[in-house]
């Protein structure tokens, strides 16, 4: 493996400038390329002390991820903001497969606490939908998108361990009625995406966030040889009887 950083940052490590990392895997005899460009907004100078712990750790986490899957490159923006998930104190959002927008509170205690690698297991899900991007997509229907935010769960749980998610660990008795409303909508492309998963209509909130890891839950028990890393281009029909 090696990675290089700029000759100015090496010298400087100035934490607000971009930086372009290439990585060189040597797996099973064959050589893949992959590159992380991480750009840090910081004219406000809000995360001049978290820029090189960002770096360092969306770096290494790029670096696991390679070394499970076939990762695209990638542009990472990092900002500071409001708009993050309280419990966590920041919020992943990947577009297109080559880039991933980190949205980081750093007033947020649990942002500066990192419980059990908490930034680095949402740039882990944000990675897997990278790689879905860059084959069948991330999904615009409801069933695909429920497929597609379960796999990016339980990549993140076959990379670090531990426990679920908060949003993907709602109790069986809250999730069970809908599942006929989900398999009603599976093909629709007119759901409303924050409805089924921030509960900003009638539906609990995080339903879908549960319902999809779930439903990948009961995929793995029945194919134990398999794993999400090695799905990311698997067909979300193929899932719809696993809900």
């Amino acid at each position: 493996m090696i990675i290089g950083r700029p000759l100015a940052e090496q010298q400087h490590d100035m934490p607000y400038m971009s930086v372009s990392i290439r990585i060189l895997l040597m797996f099973l005899g064959k050589t893949d390329m992959s590159q992380i460009t991480i750009h840090i907004l910081n004219a406000q100078e809000k995360l001049t002390v978290h820029s090189k712990w960002l770096r360092t750790n969306l770096t290494d986490t790029y670096v696991q991820v390679t070394r499970l899957m076939p990762t695209p490159s990638v542009d990472v923006i990092v900002k500071s903001g409001k708009f993050v998930i309280p419990e966590k104190g920041h919020v992943g959002f990947c577009p297109e497969a080559g880039v991933i927008y980190i949205t980081v509170d750093p007033e947020n205690p649990a942002f500066c606490k990192n419980v059990e690698n908490s930034l680095e297991r949402m740039f882990a899900h944000e990675l897997h939908h990278a790689a879905r991007w860059a084959g069948p997509g991330y999904g615009s229907t409801l069933g695909e998108v429920l497929v597609s935010e379960g796999l990016a769960g339980h990549f993140s749980l076959e990379l670090f361990g531990g426990k679920s998610e908060p949003w993907e660990s709602l109790m069986t008795d809250t999730v069970k009625p809908y599942y006929p409303l989900m398999l009603e909508n599976w093909h629709r492309t007119d759901y409303d995406h924050n409805a089924w998963f921030f509960g900003t209509g009638d539906l609990p909130r995080w339903l879908g966030y549960t319902a999809g890891f779930n439903l990948i839950s009961r995929y793995l028990a029945s194919s134990p040889n398999l794993k999400a890393s090695m799905l990311a281009n698997i067909n979300a029909e193929e899932l719809k009887a696993f809900i």
